[in-house]
């Protein structure tokens, strides 16, 4: 995986969505990097309300709901 390939989620400590995107990229064998937006001004203004958001390579692919159907179509496998 090359920097412009590493996957970035977005979530928020007890977010049941979040979560689920987790278990989903796990159970894809899919390696990424969780990044908890809660006390970062920055990450709470650009991602607040769409936790979780996944980005590769700094660009957004999917926010919301994400489950493994979709994850599969927008990763491209």
């Amino acid at each position: 995986m090359t920097l412009g390939d590493t996957l970035i989620l977005y979530s928020r400590t007890g977010c049941h969505l979040c979560q689920d995107a987790e278990a989903h990229l796990a159970a894809l064998g899919q390696a990424f990097t969780r990044v908890d937006i809660a006390g970062d001004a920055e990450l709470e203004r650009l991602y607040g309300w769409d936790v979780p958001v996944l980005t590769r390579g700094g660009v957004v692919i999917a926010k919301g709901v994400l489950g493994s159907a979709r994850l599969r179509r927008v990763l491209g496998l």
